[in-house]
């Protein structure tokens, strides 16, 4: 009887320490699965302000990016048109009816080519630009200013039919379109840039190839090379797979590919 008592006891005693390790186990997964999805949870939001704090560092960078083109085109372009205007306005003399016709259709014709400046410009004035035509329509605009310089013949080839991108990724793609084009007059002294944006059903991709004189990848990234770093950070960003490859001999071929749903 007192063993049948003892094994009882025994047999008690350890359901009761087992059940207590458990417990202990369950509490302490508890509390770990707390603190871990409340991490979780601050981490999600602290990804949420840097995502919202990057759509507005792009817009307000693509903005820039026009104002400093608007000042270009007020300075070299619109100011030379309005001086011609001035020009020809000032020299009309009625004494050759023939020769002050001509220079007054080519006044008119200057005054379109004015009004029709001004108008593109001010639509390029809108930070919903990208948003309103699109990213094809945008880059189009890209290569027209990039060809404009004289420096550097730049062309783009176009392939598929593009998907729909959110807004938020739409505007971080193309200010890292914008970076990858203006670090190229920047810095590569290259004299062609070759651009092909491609799109299939789940898969918009952006190749940017220029001739110049190119760079160490891994020197620049390990020094760190703020146009880089700002490139690769925006990629994590909207899921988009970076891919920066440069030679002396080959100049830098620069690839941005991301899913399409964005």
């Amino acid at each position: 009887m007192n063993k049948l008592n003892a094994d009882i006891i025994l047999a008690i005693f350890v359901a009761t320490t087992v059940l207590l390790i458990l417990s202990s186990f369950v509490i302490i997964f508890t509390v770990i699965y707390k603190k871990k999805q409340h991490a979780y949870q601050n981490e999600k939001k602290l990804l949420q302000i840097r995502f919202q704090e990057e759509i507005l560092k792009s817009q307000l960078e693509i903005k820039e990016n026009t104002l400093k083109y608007l000042a270009y085109e007020l300075h070299d372009n619109l100011g030379q048109i309005a001086s011609l205007i001035k020009i020809n306005l000032n020299t009309i003399s009625l004494a050759d009816e023939e020769i002050a016709l001509r220079k007054i259709e080519n006044t008119k014709d200057l005054v379109r080519q004015l009004i029709y400046d001004l108008k593109s410009l001010s639509m390029s004035l809108n930070s919903d630009r990208v948003i309103q035509v699109g990213i094809v329509k945008s880059l189009e605009t890209e290569v027209e200013r990039l060809n404009k310089t004289g420096q550097i013949e730049a062309t783009m080839t176009i392939e598929g039919t593009f998907p729909k991108l959110s807004n938020s990724t739409s505007i971080i793609f193309f200010r890292m379109t914008q970076e990858i084009i203006n670090n190229i007059v920047k810095h590569s002294r290259a004299t062609q840039v070759k651009i092909l944006f491609s799109a299939t059903q789940n898969l918009v991709t952006f190749k940017c190839n220029d001739n110049g004189i190119g760079f160490d990848v891994v020197d620049k990234i390990q020094s760190g090379g703020s146009g880089l770093l700002n490139l690769q950070n925006r990629a994590k960003l909207i899921h988009a797979q970076l891919d920066i490859q440069s030679s002396n001999e080959g100049g830098t071929t620069v690839s941005i590919q991301i899913p399409a749903d964005g």
